[in-house]
């Protein structure tokens, strides 16, 4: 019989985590394994979660460390089962820095960002074993089948908005010493392109004469706030950048571009699941950056997966990596000209449709989703093997 392995979710606002987590657990066969996902928001999930380890389980896992400080009594729930789970972090750890330092061994941090493990080394200081784990993508079902030529949706952004008007109009609410260098940061992030912020915030610190090491909940705070307020106001910019064109914006939080009138057309928020047809039906999808620059944005890789041709801000591995790619449109997000860059593509009457495949080859080869999972399993087997090296462990002082 196959081992289990165990996906754990919470709520989120369109359900991409939990649609996500299903479709990779389509793959778990030829990896002798197979697939369970449990709610942690259904009403009876303990007598899920005591059933589900009736099995043999391979080890659980989720993202955003959802599940990872699970309980059983005083203990953590994997360290008292002694089953790994891997917690899979796309998102910065100043964002929820308690679920990148829980206190047991067989809790694995894998970072599907560089600059998110050496933020943790250096930041958070966690015991538990912590890698890269480089991100996998699933084709897009159909899109093979539908002509770039022929799809209906010319330019589509798929992003929740938010008014960094706004997020900064509440700086004056924070602590009198935080405020000159929230406005400072925010004055040089806006000149760069994506990046991690955290040098940034530590050098206006040193700057300002103030040193915030002994206070993780103000450094990381402060992290967090300018991460949010430089998102947004990268978002901002590129929604207004489009707002000439019949461009196709999805998602909620836009009012405030939106107002300003013109040709693109706003649309609600949709659930992860009609995303694949969305962007299989899309010849350009448009992408925003979030603060790092080790890797592509996920969105930048599903849409060479759904064999569009994608447009987004780049950023220091981007700008190698990609810049080979015909169906890569990079631009500088804070460019004086970026509408008139990004109407030029929209314009652009060149046929694609043979043109696409070195992107979608590019995701297949760098972002195997089977070698994902299995990678997952190799963190699993680093954790189980602690148990086999206890004879090597240090004697507490």
């Amino acid at each position: 019989m196959a081992q289990t392995v165990i996906a754990f979710v919470g709520e989120n606002a369109n359900g991409i985590l939990e649609t996500q987590s299903r479709r990779f657990h389509k793959l778990l066969e030829p990896l002798g394994l197979e697939g369970q996902v449990l709610h942690l928001g259904d009403p009876n999930i303990v007598a899920r979660i005591e059933d589900a380890m009736a099995h043999d389980i391979a080890f659980a896992w989720a993202y955003a460390g959802v599940g990872a400080r699970l309980a059983a009594g005083s203990r953590n729930l994997w360290d008292a089962l002694q089953v790994p789970f891997v917690s899979v972090l796309a998102d910065a750890p100043y964002i929820m820095p308690t679920n990148h330092c829980i206190p047991t061994p067989w809790v694995v941090n894998g970072y599907v960002y560089r600059e998110w493990l050496e933020l943790q080394q250096t930041q958070i200081r966690s015991h538990q074993i912590s890698a890269h784990l480089s991100m996998g993508v699933i084709p897009t079902p159909n899109a093979a089948t539908r002509p770039h030529s022929a799809r209906p949706t010319r330019m589509l952004f798929v992003k929740t908005g938010a008014d960094p008007a706004a997020i900064s109009a509440r700086w004056s609410l924070w602590p009198a010493r935080l405020q000159p260098v929230l406005h400072d940061c925010a004055a040089v992030l806006a000149q760069m392109a994506p990046q991690p912020i955290a040098p940034v915030v530590l050098a206006s610190l040193a700057a300002h004469n103030l040193a915030l090491d002994g206070s993780k909940p103000l450094l990381f705070g402060l992290m967090h706030q300018l991460d949010t307020y430089t998102r947004a106001v990268r978002a901002t910019t590129m929604a207004h950048a489009l707002l000439a064109l019949p461009v196709d914006i999805v998602g909620e939080g836009w009012a405030h571009v939106a107002a300003a009138g013109g040709r693109a057309r706003f649309h609600g928020a949709v659930n992860a699941t009609e995303l694949d047809a969305m962007y299989a039906d899309t010849r350009i999808l448009v992408n925003v950056t979030p603060n790092l620059a080790s890797g592509a944005h996920e969105r930048v890789l599903r849409g060479f997966a759904a064999r569009c041709r994608v447009i987004s801000d780049d950023n220091d591995h981007v700008r190698t990596a990609l810049q080979h790619l015909p169906s890569y449109h990079p631009v500088t997000w804070h460019a004086h000209d970026l509408a008139d860059q990004v109407t030029a593509i929209f314009n652009d009457p060149a046929p694609f449709d043979g043109q696409l495949e070195a992107a979608t080859d590019h995701v297949a080869r760098h972002h195997d989703p089977t070698a994902f999972l299995q990678r997952m399993v190799d963190l699993a087997e680093l954790a189980r093997a602690q148990t086999n090296l206890a004879c090597y462990a240090l004697e507490a002082a």
